[in-house]
């Protein structure tokens, strides 16, 4: 199974959110466990450019 631990670039926080039901599973992809990583939008390019930290409020762009 896939690990779903990620932990904010800044400060260090454990991004990883509660756990997602077994059943329901299928419909993340196969996660785990929910984020609590917030994405930040760009109404352009219609998609998530950048995620921030729920704790630090520091922002990061996303990975491609």
């Amino acid at each position: 199974m896939e690990n779903s631990k990620e932990f904010c670039p800044y400060c260090g926080a454990n991004l990883q959110g509660d756990p997602i039901p077994k059943e329901l599973q299928k419909h993340y992809g196969n996660a785990t466990h929910f984020s609590r990583k917030i994405g930040i939008s760009s109404l352009e390019k219609d998609r998530v450019i950048k995620w921030q930290c729920p704790d630090c409020k520091q922002e990061w762009e996303r990975e491609e």
